[in-house]
């Protein structure tokens, strides 16, 4: 449909939810890592730093400090936040953007002739 002018509104609307929905994942989390250098060269993202704070607070035999419990508290309402923004897209964007392509009658699989 890409490049069909009578879809062009589809095509758009796909990508801006996408681009939202990608949005929320690069917050939560480093989707460049692809080797073992590469946490070395992208910032990590909210879960590893949620991870990383219960390495702290689990290493030793005593309670967490305040500041570990601070440093939860506000990871935890960030990542509430982002998962708040998704569930908006999943119940919002995404039936609209579904409802879009069945008043469009998009078909699901389009297998392209040969030659064309």
């Amino acid at each position: 449909i890409k490049g069909d002018d009578n879809y062009k509104d589809v095509v758009e609307a796909g990508k801006e939810l996408m681009a939202k929905m990608t949005k929320v994942e690069e917050a939560l989390y480093q989707t460049k890592n692809e080797s073992g250098q590469d946490p070395l060269n992208f910032p990590i993202r909210l879960n590893n730093k949620l991870a990383a704070l219960l390495g702290v607070a689990g290493s030793g035999e005593w309670r967490p400090t305040k500041q570990s419990e601070d440093v939860r508290v506000e990871l935890t309402e960030q990542i509430d936040a982002e998962l708040a923004t998704l569930k908006g897209l999943m119940e919002n964007d995404l039936p609209a953007f579904n409802n879009l392509v069945k008043q469009k009658a998009v078909d699901y699989i389009v297998i392209k002739k040969r030659g064309n």
